[in-house]
């Protein structure tokens, strides 16, 4: 019996396997890897395992006899070449064969690649793997100074995790901005300003104009005039759906691999899971590409049931969290069409929330270590429940009563 085939091990693709076994699948589970690692938690890698705080064995999403004893065939550094979906078989680069009954690609995401080539003899690096984290940690042997192109997530995380090992950080973001592409002015103020007390160098609204490499160290100078000094450049620009896979193969993508709330694509028994998929989303009505954990966590678990036969639909709000220093950033729902927004707590008491409203409801929230009442909202946006701004802004109002009462 031919079974589920998952093309791909890291959230997206373990947390399939996991749920098909929980909904009682019996049928044959063989998930591909392409790195020789058992599956393992990825936001870790720019925070705890980067800085040496836990171990490889602290990170791995199940315990290595996990998969052999439910009977899920994990076969590591295994490349997948080719898909036939008409035959319903995959070939991998050694030309090994497996058919399939169904097929679920959580191929994933790759970072987006710096022009490097524009700069000869320079090196860039970039955090996707473990693999990447041992060696950015093993140039950092040698290293004092490290660059960070872009400020976005990757970007900060690490700035925070090497600043707390002792080195001296830059990042240049081309934005006015950090995080410009997720949060408010508010928000993207208080993150430069906490990193710059910590004594990390930030450069908004500059872009790299050209690197020069003198022995070993380089000098790189932005498009208005400003020359930093670094000995390792790390880029952090964003990522790209790992897609090309799967539209070789016939299936429909644009912005990742087109599924519906099933999180199928336009093949009945092929879907699609994680960074790679841009999936229809019930809540909002519409498809949307999330690069997150939990969401990768909620497409599986809508595979599964679809597979098993007790379909059920993606409607996962988007919710992410970050961990710079001591501080904890956690963001709930899609904030980019405010028109007002509302502060909840003190800013100079490094706890607060950033309450985003449109058209006078709450529509996302942006906390930073204000863990329960975040939680109370995320609940409540996870749910549809329409809150008026008005309501948020009462300073008698408690969230905790959110769900003993009707709004």
């Amino acid at each position: 019996m031919s079974g589920v085939l998952i093309i791909g091990s890291g959230h997206a693709g373990c947390s399939t396997a996991i749920n098909l076994r929980r909904s009682g699948y019996e049928d044959k589970i063989t998930m591909f890897s392409i790195e020789d690692e058992y599956p393992y938690h990825r936001p870790p890698l720019s925070k705890k395992f980067f800085k040496g705080d836990s171990l490889k064995k602290d990170i791995l999403i199940k315990s290595e006899s996990f998969y052999s004893d439910n009977n899920i065939d994990l076969k590591t550094n295994t490349e997948i070449t080719q898909v036939n979906i008409k035959e319903k078989y995959i070939t991998t680069y050694t030309g090994d064969r497996y058919e399939f009954s169904c097929l679920v690609f959580a191929t994933g995401s790759s970072s987006r690649v710096f022009p490097a080539a524009t700069y000869p003899g320079v090196d860039i690096y970039y955090l996707r793997n473990i693999a990447d984290v041992n060696c950015i940690n093993n140039l950092l042997k040698n290293s004092k100074k490290p660059l960070l192109i872009g400020g976005g997530y990757i970007g900060l995380e690490l700035a925070a995790s090497m600043q707390e090992m002792g080195l001296s950080v830059s990042i240049i973001e081309q934005e006015d901005r950090l995080l410009k592409r997720v949060t408010a002015p508010v928000m993207s103020k208080f993150y430069k300003d906490l990193h710059e007390s910590r004594g990390v160098k930030i450069f908004c609204d500059q872009s790299v104009e050209t690197i020069n490499k003198i022995d070993h160290k380089y000098e790189v100078l932005t498009n208005n005039g400003i020359s930093i000094s670094a000995d390792l450049i790390i880029a952090g620009i964003g990522a790209i759906p790992n897609s090309k896979l799967a539209e070789d193969s016939g299936i429909k993508c644009k912005n990742g691999i087109i599924v519906d709330q099933y999180c199928r694509t336009n093949v009945p028994y092929v879907f699609a899971a994680g960074d790679c998929a841009n999936a229809f989303n019930d809540l909002y009505g519409y498809a949307m590409r999330v690069e997150s954990v939990p969401s990768a966590n909620a497409h599986a678990k809508v595979i599964a049931s679809s597979i098993i036969g007790n379909e059920v639909t993606n409607r996962e709000l988007p919710w992410f969290w970050s961990d710079q220093y001591e501080f904890k950033l956690q963001m709930a729902g899609l904030s980019d069409e405010y028109d007002e927004i509302y502060i909840h707590g003190k800013i100079e008491d490094n706890s607060f929330m950033a309450c985003y409203g449109k058209e006078g409801s709450l529509i996302a929230v942006d906390s930073v270590n204000m863990p329960k009442i975040f939680n109370n909202y995320k609940k409540a946006l996870s749910n549809s429940m329409r809150l008026s701004m008005d309501l948020v802004k009462d300073p008698n109002f408690d969230p905790s009563s959110i769900f003993s009462a009707s709004y």
